[in-house]
């Protein structure tokens, strides 16, 4: 993964930016037009159970943007919302199994055992009851050790703020200041120094 240096916020992190705190950012009438548009995309995705070529069809139709804008915002709204297609295999076979079990409670009320038949053997397919083997890694769940080294001033502010109790990350009254970039000679000239 690389690291990008911004000259200034786009759009998509403006909105990204938004909705982590909504006063953080204040968005124009057009990135407040987009910011819709991906909320959109998202609810027919996922509300209205569309497929990715209908909701950009609906997105195209509704808001008069190209096919390559509706695209280019589908993607978007997947990285801003969560992908729709990186669902786990394994947790929509788990929503069909409880529905094909609807199904069978249905049908039994009815008093349709075929139906009811139909339904569980159709579940029992989409259990797989041989397998036993243990799916949970253990060693994830182990607790991990982070060593973090902070500039002084950083851990002062730091170890101050842990004196009072509970720290509230959110709200740590930091603030821009000018920084300067050195490069890695001046780095060694300063290390040979302390």
């Amino acid at each position: 993964m690389d690291i990008i240096k911004y000259s200034k916020d786009n759009t998509f992190q403006k909105i990204k930016a938004w909705y982590i705190d909504e006063t953080s950012v204040t968005l124009s009438p057009a990135e407040e037009e987009r910011k819709n548009r991906l909320k959109h995309i998202w609810a027919l995705r996922y509300e209205n159970k569309y497929t990715r070529g209908q909701a950009i069809k609906i997105i195209e139709r509704d808001y008069k943007v190209s096919q390559a804008t509706a695209y280019r915002d589908y993607s978007l709204a997947m990285e801003l919302f969560g992908s729709m297609e990186q669902v786990d295999v394994a947790a929509e076979r788990m929503i069909l199994a409880e529905s094909y079990l609807n199904l069978y409670q249905l049908a039994m009320k009815k008093g349709e055992t075929e139906t009811a038949l139909k339904a569980l053997s159709k579940r029992q397919s989409l259990i797989n009851f041989d397998d036993t083997a243990n799916k949970v890694d253990p060693r994830k769940l182990e607790a991990s050790m982070y060593n973090l080294r902070l500039p002084r001033g950083a851990e002062k502010i730091l170890k101050g703020m842990f004196e009072s109790g509970v720290v509230n990350f959110n709200n740590i009254g930091a603030e821009d200041i000018d920084w300067k970039e050195i490069s890695e000679e001046e780095d060694e000239n300063e290390e040979e120094y302390e």
